[in-house]
């Protein structure tokens, strides 16, 4: 015991740099448990997906959303996230899965979810990019024409040419 409070007299800055991150880390955990909403990982998220159909936001930018997106989301950016939002309002029973292309935006989102009374809401572990990264499926937003992706553009034919 002598020799721990001589280590720590010793090394005052090293000693307080410790006890920082000792009070950061349980600020943290204190937090993630005391908050309404869970994080699910890929399993966790897929298993919720099939048991219980929950509504699935993804609140990604328009282009990521384009490029893909888990089967069924709803696209639904943070702004239009509100109390105002008739089309989520009326889902508060159902549990929510949101999610984001990293997994950064979405526990704002959760919060947000939370606030406007919605009681079981579930935020994707790592977004897009861990679902992708765990080789689950992914829908594209189809054009007007029903073709997925962007449409191509006519390549000229000798016929179609005109001289």
């Amino acid at each position: 015991m002598d020799q721990f409070i001589e280590f720590i007299g010793n090394n005052l800055l090293l000693s307080g740099l410790f006890v920082a991150v000792v009070l950061a880390w349980a600020a943290w955990e204190v937090a993630r448990l005391g908050r309404k909403w869970k994080e699910l990982g890929t399993l966790e998220a897929v298993r919720l997906i099939n048991r219980e159909d929950p509504l699935i936001i993804d609140v990604s930018n328009s282009t990521d959303f384009a490029k893909g997106h888990i089967n069924g989301a709803l696209h639904m950016p943070p702004s239009r996230i509100e109390a105002g939002n008739q089309q989520l309002l009326k889902h508060k029973e159902r549990p929510v899965l949101v999610y984001c292309q990293r997994g950064q935006v979405s526990p704002q989102m959760a919060n947000r979810l939370v606030k406007l009374g919605f009681e079981r809401v579930y935020a994707l572990t790592g977004g897009l990019t861990q679902w992708v990264s765990d080789n689950q499926p992914l829908s594209r937003q189809k054009d007007k024409s029903g073709k997925k992706g962007k449409p191509r553009k006519k390549q000229a034919s000798p016929e179609n040419e005109q001289g």
